[in-house]
């Protein structure tokens, strides 16, 4: 895969000098409510500056191959799913107090038509995706990592009522991708990253008291020294 080079020329703004993001990784499996908790997450912080980095904005296009291939390779829930170089510039730009372009070339929000527009600065990056845990710069530059639980038939009933009922797709290709892509790799690339976890936070019952405590812990970690970037290599 190619490097990552954005043709799109912008002037970046940057945090003030000497302050540096508070990094947050969030973990979990499928319709674990990880993209739910990470938006109320910033909702409690939205005075410091927060910034969801999603990683299924990162998703590869798989446009190297053709139609009928792609449907062979296609994955969202193996690591080779993420345009891992966008993502990582992306990452890199947040954590030094840069604002980041979205989306990135040769990402599906990119070949969907999305503009690119600058995103960020951030005082607060919430890194949020299956494989949060598992990318080990991820892991390196996060002050706190989460990893949020449900369990597996409660999984399967959102994953089903958010691709039929919500998606308004068909039931069988959804019982079809789960069993293909979701069953195979969540033990192996997100489950298992689960005791990287500074904390496990059961998302099956109400997450109100968790998100209270973990704000004000990101609350007392703003305003550090800026980020070492090599943490990042």
């Amino acid at each position: 895969m190619q490097p990552f080079q954005s043709d799109v020329q912008i002037s970046i703004p940057s945090v003030p000098s000497g302050r540096r993001p508070v990094v947050v990784a969030i973990s979990g499996g499928t319709a674990s409510g990880k993209s739910t908790f990470a938006r109320e997450l910033a909702a409690h912080l939205s005075d410091l500056q927060p910034f969801i980095l999603m990683q299924d904005r990162y998703f590869r296009d798989f446009a190297e191959y053709s139609d009928e291939k792609r449907e062979i390779v296609r994955t969202a829930n193996h690591p080779d799913a993420i345009h891992w170089s966008a993502f990582h510039q992306a990452l890199t730009g947040l954590c030094a107090g840069q604002a980041i372009v979205e989306p990135a070339p040769g990402t599906r929000p990119y070949e969907r038509g999305e503009t690119p527009h600058p995103v960020g600065p951030a005082g607060v990056v919430l890194i949020e995706g299956l494989f949060a845990l598992w990318d080990e710069r991820c892991r390196n530059v996060s002050d706190l990592k989460l990893y949020l639980e449900a369990n597996d038939e409660e999984r399967v009933l959102r994953r089903i009522q958010r691709n039929v009922v919500e998606n308004g797709g068909s039931l069988e290709p959804a019982i079809a991708w789960y069993r293909r892509d979701v069953m195979p790799n969540y033990p192996l690339y997100t489950a298992a990253t689960r005791r990287y976890a500074d904390l496990i936070v059961a998302t099956d019952h109400s997450t109100k008291v968790a998100l209270r405590a973990i704000a004000s812990a990101i609350r007392a970690q703003a305003g550090q020294p800026m980020l070492d970037v090599n943490r990042l290599s």
